[in-house]
């Protein structure tokens, strides 16, 4: 474990940064195992301006750097995820955890979910995940929130961008709930009222493909 550079030395960790370096639930390309360092890599560049619009520095935070995991199968993931970041939460650290395939995300929420029962996702996507099961596989990176959902590990799925939902995923979002708020009916002054904690999850294609190709 280290801090991250700029981080005062005499000031307790808020933000723990932990990579998931999975991609064996990807159903297409791999890849996304190697993405943990390279953000890292990216965040510490001498180019990166951690300002942000309101005015704060991110480099007067104290953010502690913790080991990637590197799972070699699923039932390794399933294994370490979870109590990777509930020891993280049991310090009263806020995880930011660097993917990795979306797959991840289930077992993450199970540790959320332990300390935050009434917690709310928002999910940034151009795809639902909603799958019940997708090739015979029920913890593929197309499935994570029909098991968060189906476990009853969040009151409230809100889901923004999406752009791929198919029949039976939005059967699955019917099924669940869930909210969400598709790019075809985008409106720029869309209000999101949360009143409960939020969990944020974000793929990098809920991007347009024009910004993030790949």
């Amino acid at each position: 474990m280290k801090r991250r550079k700029g981080a005062s030395m005499n000031q307790d960790p808020l933000i723990a940064l932990i990579g998931i370096c999975y991609d064996q639930g990807s159903s297409f390309l791999r890849g996304t195992a190697g993405a943990p360092p390279l953000i890292r890599a990216a965040l510490d560049s001498e180019s990166s301006n951690r300002w942000t619009e309101n005015g704060l520095n991110l480099t007067r935070e104290s953010i502690l750097e913790i080991e990637d995991l590197t799972p070699r199968s699923e039932t390794e993931m399933l294994g370490q995820v979870e109590p990777a970041i509930t020891a993280l939460l049991q310090r009263r650290l806020r995880p930011i955890a660097l993917g990795g395939d979306h797959s991840v995300t289930y077992p993450i929420l199970k540790a959320f979910a332990a300390l935050y029962p009434e917690i709310t996702i928002l999910h940034f996507d151009a795809h639902p995940d909603l799958y019940d099961d997708f090739e015979g596989r029920r913890y593929s990176h197309a499935c994570p929130f029909s098991r968060i959902m189906e476990a009853n590990l969040a009151q409230r799925l809100v889901q923004v961008g999406i752009r791929t939902a198919n029949g039976p995923q939005r059967k699955q979002a019917e099924r669940f709930g869930v909210e969400m708020m598709e790019m075809k009916d985008w409106q720029d002054d869309l209000k999101l009222k949360f009143d409960s904690p939020v969990y944020i999850s974000l793929d990098l294609d809920a991007l347009d493909p024009a910004f993030a190709p790949g």
